[in-house]
């Protein structure tokens, strides 16, 4: 008698979700007591917020630098973490990433509207950055 082994069906693989993922990189210029901060924001696939997390933390790690001159003086680039980590949003109807979908968001607060004519022409102005 010839018997079977049954497999069980594979589960269909889930798709990664897109993630915006704010890295924080400081830059520490011998000298000054000012910290000087990009934030970087990294498009990430991965299967949950942790995920993405994890995987942009070993990006960003890769951008640190030990020695360059930040306006004359030595100064070195430091991964300092990561602010926030949003799941991105498809426009529309879309199931997919591409053209007006929303990436990431900021929530700003300004104290007047000439400081708001000012953030929106890109002058230097006082902001509250809450999100």
């Amino acid at each position: 008698m010839k018997t079977t082994k049954r497999v069980a069906a594979a589960k269909p693989a889930v798709a990664p979700t897109s993630f915006a993922v704010h890295t924080l990189l400081a830059v520490r210029v011998e000298g000054t007591t000012d910290i000087p901060v990009y934030e970087n924001v990294l498009l990430i696939q991965a299967a949950d917020g942790e995920d993405a997390e994890r995987r942009a933390t070993e990006i960003a790690s890769l951008e640190e630098e030990e020695v360059f001159r930040w306006d004359g003086k030595p100064a070195r680039l430091e991964f300092v973490g990561i602010r926030k980590v949003i799941e991105c949003q498809p426009f529309g109807t879309a199931k997919r990433i591409g053209s007006g979908a929303e990436l990431t968001y900021s929530v700003l607060a300004v104290a007047s509207e000439a400081d708001l004519k000012k953030l929106v022409a890109g002058d230097p102005v006082t902001v509250t950055y809450s999100e």
